[in-house]
């Protein structure tokens, strides 16, 4: 498959705490290729602490790949939020499990719904 029709994970909409498209198949030179499969999945818990402030922990996980087994990469963070008059905005603080030692955890601001 072309580039354009394949799935690449990481990234603050996936897999908080890697990259954008940073998790999949790589080519000999380690470099991503995406995969003919994308899985997916995250669990958030948000606590309103004043007002339209909130504070939440998460943890997303994920792969794209292209046999029948997924090698599932997780991140997991802490974040705060706010209700704002032109939308939610969040900042997230996330870190991948398997991260190598000494490297930093990733910082994430959006506003907006998800999409």
């Amino acid at each position: 498959l072309p580039p354009s029709l394949r799935f690449f994970t990481g990234g603050d909409a996936t897999v908080r705490g890697y990259s954008y498209e940073s998790i999949g198949p790589t080519d000999p030179d380690g470099a991503v290729v995406g995969g003919k499969n994308l899985l997916v999945a995250s669990l958030e818990y948000e606590h309103r602490v004043w007002k339209e402030w909130g504070v939440a922990a998460f943890v997303d996980t994920g792969d794209a790949f292209d046999g029948a087994s997924p090698n599932l990469k997780t991140g997991v963070g802490v974040g705060v939020r706010w209700r704002s008059p032109v939308g939610p905005m969040r900042i997230d603080f996330a870190s991948g499990l398997d991260r190598p030692p000494g490297d930093a955890f990733r910082f994430s601001f959006s506003i907006g719904p998800d999409l």
